[in-house]
């Protein structure tokens, strides 16, 4: 097993970006997660993965010129409304609903019935109302996080392992070993040496050295030898 060079320039980041939080004096506490947590590396995923299906539609065949179109695509995703919420992250911040350039020209009852000296008063109020707005958007969210949870947790086969087990590593995750195409899907086997604070792992390869970093349970793998 060789150690690619992904591993010293993590560290060298990290260890760079605590020394200027040091010199700073900030003194906040700071909590280190396991690598490639899926709860949290797939919120950024899901965002990104939206602007790039807007990004190909607005290209359509063409494959240039994306810088161009990012603007629309990113009004787009904050004029949509979530389903988690039923609200677009626009009127979260702005407390009123955006309307889109393409609706400006059609005759609806809130085209028509515009008055821009009225309209000037009430979005003062609407900024008043705006923290209520984001609270029960909050509550929304809440309930359908409880309900996907409640729908998951009826599925889910708990992954366990105990002290002294054996291991495979996704290779995805460590980049231990070459990633490519032919590159092998886990690498290892590495012994389970106690589980932290977090419910994350902490393994040691067989030769008794501890690896750094903890590990989520979905990132491993059982090894029978």
């Amino acid at each position: 097993m060789r150690l690619g060079y992904y591993w010293p320039s993590m560290y060298r980041d990290a260890a760079e970006v605590i020394r200027k939080c040091q010199s700073c004096q900030l003194h906040a506490p700071q909590t280190f997660t396991s690598v490639a947590h899926p709860q949290a590396n797939g919120q950024c995923e899901v965002t990104n993965r939206d602007i790039v299906l807007g990004i190909k539609a607005r290209l359509g065949l063409c494959r240039r010129g994306w810088i161009d179109e990012l603007p629309n695509v990113l009004w787009a995703h904050r004029t949509t409304p979530k389903g988690a919420t039923n609200e677009t992250p626009f009127s979260l911040v702005y407390g009123s609903e955006a309307i889109i350039p393409a609706k400006i020209n059609v005759p609806t009852m809130r085209i028509d019935s515009f008055d821009e000296s009225r309209n000037s008063k009430e979005l003062p109020e609407n900024l008043n109302l705006v923290e209520e707005r984001r609270e029960m958007a909050a509550i929304k969210e809440a309930i359908n996080k409880q309900r996907i949870a409640s729908y998951y947790n009826k599925r889910v086969q708990p992954l366990s392992f105990q002290l002294d087990d054996l291991v495979w590593r996704k290779n995805e995750a460590c980049r231990a070993e070459d990633t490519g195409k032919l590159g092998p899907k886990r690498e290892g086997p590495y012994k389970n040496i106690g589980v932290s604070d977090t419910g994350a792992y902490r393994l040691a390869s067989l030769d008794g050295r501890a690896i750094k970093r903890t590990w989520h349970a979905q990132t491993l793998k059982r090894c029978y030898i």
